[in-house]
């Protein structure tokens, strides 16, 4: 749970302060820095007193107020608001915030669609820095989704035809200057879609390289049928040009039958020493140089001999090269809570609530004390920080109502807060929840759950959040998961079954009889979170390594609770520290885990540090990371070297 801490709760009081009255300000008038400071009132913390005493929120000498009024600009605009500038005839410059830069338009779900939307966040979402506690009535786990708040100027952006610029770390980290045209969803993975202004150059931007906040430009533009074409055929590979190869690997049977599954089109022949012969067509020599590191000893390259030659030279590099001292790799620590976000996150949870929403729902919700829910709610409520300014706090536009059922003893009441736009102007449209990178998420969960459950409401909330922000988002899965809709079917109606699986790098197959129960997709893939009777242990299973469902059978024993929350993260909260120093260009494989911490170094390469749970999931991944990647960390300096000196000696 949070602790209140003084210093904390006067900084949210003045940031949450501070962000609504420049919302304010874009209806009544923009307001100037020497307005702000001299008049803007917050509740004085810790309280002395029976009652906290108001004080100035921006107190000292000159500097220290200017400092720390544009470090509360920052954070402001590092959550997606675009805070606006009008210059005045006397010299000075007005603040505002367009509440339309941070929010998407109000969206009504049906009953059906609210329904599908909760059951969406569960299978794939941001996890507690997403929406998911707007909706649930359950406290977050980890999510699914890569988190950035760089969606929501980039959504908008792309709903309004306008320009976008921004900081991007590739080669080097320089700025861009695009158009943006649509997001693409590579097996998990989000870019933008964007041609570069002043040429016809299509281009993606994964959103997880983006080093500074879009900003969204005024110049807008309309990009033609072709151009959008262009903008949907784009693909996350390394070439520009894909030159398809035939490639041919001798493998077992059984990873045979997993190859024929995941690659469509792919012919399998049996020899006669029990192997089998598998061809199969990609999309370029790099794609099946990729293809064949993922598979890593499993298989046999047969051809073609350059794909061969080119994979030797690859093994002979696994992990070699030099790194600075492990102990001058210093990464930045973890990110302090984001309080304005926080408490936004409340106010929305209040906004979507028909009924409204308890201290103890609240609490529960968004893993707070309840007197710290309590404490901020009652802030939303008599919110008043210029009342010298304005018309009180029925003006306000936080609209929060508080309501007791022991108005004698509130301090203890469990008291409900809910939502009230009946003081708006005639014709205004209420308030939206929504901030724009909550419909990205929405819309993203909402598809990858369309794989899972057949439900037209499903279909329908798509259509409705397309509809309020213009049809921008595109998924691509290359998984093939063939027998997910038996493992749904498991947890659905609590059955046992015995599957035949292959874990990661398994030669082959095992009997494994689990009792699946629950169901979430990370970074392409669907995994399900089964009590597996054979290990006597709950496990995490990926669902396209399950080869085949060989028996059904009610499961009627009770289990021991699982003691993993954030179950499908746990490669990244626990096990052995390490850090891999790294080339810019292979980002890429090192992205996903969950988790990372990244630095840029001196001369130009990366480092990241993460956690891995055994000595073999390091072995695999620093052979596919091949040249250009290298363990800082001594007791896994050799990390990939015995794997890359078995497979070399098959060819």
């Amino acid at each position: 749970m949070s602790t209140i801490r003084g210093a904390v709760e006067q900084s949210r009081e003045r940031l949450i302060a501070l962000v609504l009255l420049l919302e304010r300000a874009w209806q009544y008038g923009a307001l100037t820095q020497d307005q702000i400071v001299r008049e803007l009132r917050i509740d004085e913390y810790p309280v002395s007193a029976k009652g906290p005493r108001k004080v100035l929120a921006y107190e000292g000498n000159e500097g220290a107020v200017r400092q720390k009024f544009e470090r509360d600009k920052v954070r402001i605009r590092e959550l997606g608001f675009e805070i606006e500038t009008e210059p005045r005839d006397d010299g000075t410059v007005g603040y505002k915030v367009d509440p339309s830069s941070g929010y998407a338009p109000l969206i009504y779900f049906t009953p059906a669609e609210e329904r599908v939307v909760k059951l969406a966040l569960r299978l794939c979402g941001f996890g507690a820095s997403g929406a998911f506690s707007v909706f649930n009535e359950v406290p977050a786990s980890d999510g699914g989704l890569e988190s950035s708040m760089y969606y929501t100027p980039v959504v908008r952006a792309l709903h309004l035809h306008r320009a976008l610029t921004f900081d991007y770390q590739s080669g080097a980290n320089k700025p861009r200057l695009v158009e943006p045209l649509l997001i693409r969803v590579f097996n998990g993975v989000a870019y933008l879609v964007a041609r570069v202004m002043g040429s016809g150059e299509i281009k993606g931007y994964r959103f997880s390289r983006m080093t500074s906040m879009p900003v969204v430009l005024p110049d807008t533009f309309e990009p033609d049928d072709a151009t959008l074409e262009l903008a949907r055929t784009w693909r996350a590979e390394f070439t520009k040009s894909p030159s398809p190869i035939d490639v041919v690997v001798t493998t077992n049977e059984n990873y045979a039958d997993l190859l024929v599954r995941q690659f469509p089109g792919a012919l399998a022949a049996h020899k006669k020493d029990g192997k089998v012969e598998v061809g199969l067509s990609l999309d370029s020599p790099r794609v099946a140089l990729r293809f064949v590191l993922d598979a890593a000893d499993r298989i046999r390259l047969e051809s073609p001999k350059s794909l061969k030659v080119e994979l030797a030279e690859w093994l002979k590099q696994v992990n070699r090269g030099k790194t600075p001292p492990l102990e001058t790799l210093k990464f930045a620590g973890p990110a302090t809570n984001d309080v304005l976000g926080q408490t936004l996150q409340l106010l929305h949870a209040v906004y979507v609530a028909e009924d409204g929403l308890r201290i103890s729902e609240l609490a529960t919700r968004f893993s707070l004390d309840p007197a710290h829910v309590r404490l901020i709610m009652d802030r939303l409520v008599s919110l008043e920080p210029m009342v010298g300014s304005t018309d009180g706090t029925g003006a306000f536009p936080a609209h929060v109502i508080k309501e007791c059922d022991d108005w004698d003893d509130e301090a203890s009441d469990d008291s409900s807060y809910r939502a009230d736009f009946s003081d708006l102007p005639e014709g205004a449209e209420e308030p939206s929840p929504y901030m724009w990178r909550d419909l990205f998420e929405l819309n993203i969960a909402l598809r990858e759950a369309s794989r899972v459950y057949q439900d037209e409401a499903i279909l329908s909330a798509i259509e409705r959040i397309e509809e309020a922000t213009s049809s921008f988002v595109q998924v691509e899965m290359t998984t093939n998961e063939t027998l997910l809709a038996d493992v749904k079917l498991a947890v659905d109606d609590h059955r046992q079954i015995k599957v035949l699986y292959t874990s990661g790098v398994a030669e082959a197959p095992g009997v494994r009889s689990i009792e699946p129960r629950e169901i979430k997709v990370l970074n392409g893939h669907t995994y399900v979170r089964a009590y597996c009777t054979t290990r006597v242990a709950w496990r995490t299973f990926r669902v396209d390594r399950i080869n085949a469902v060989l028996a059904t059978s009610p499961a009627t024993e009770e289990r021991p609770a699982d003691p993993v929350t954030n179950w499908l993260t746990q490669v990244g909260e626990e096990g052995d520290e390490v850090v891999v120093v790294l080339e810019a260009y292979l980002r890429w494989l090192f992205e996903p885990l969950p988790n990372a911490q990244w630095r840029t170094l001196d001369d130009g390469r990366h480092a990241v540090k993460f956690r891995v749970a055994n000595e073999t999931f390091l072995n695999y991944l620093m052979l596919r990371a091949g040249p250009g990647a290298v363990v800082a960390t001594p007791k896994y300096a050799k990390a990939g070297h015995e794997l890359a000196k078995r497979i070399a000696a098959q060819l």
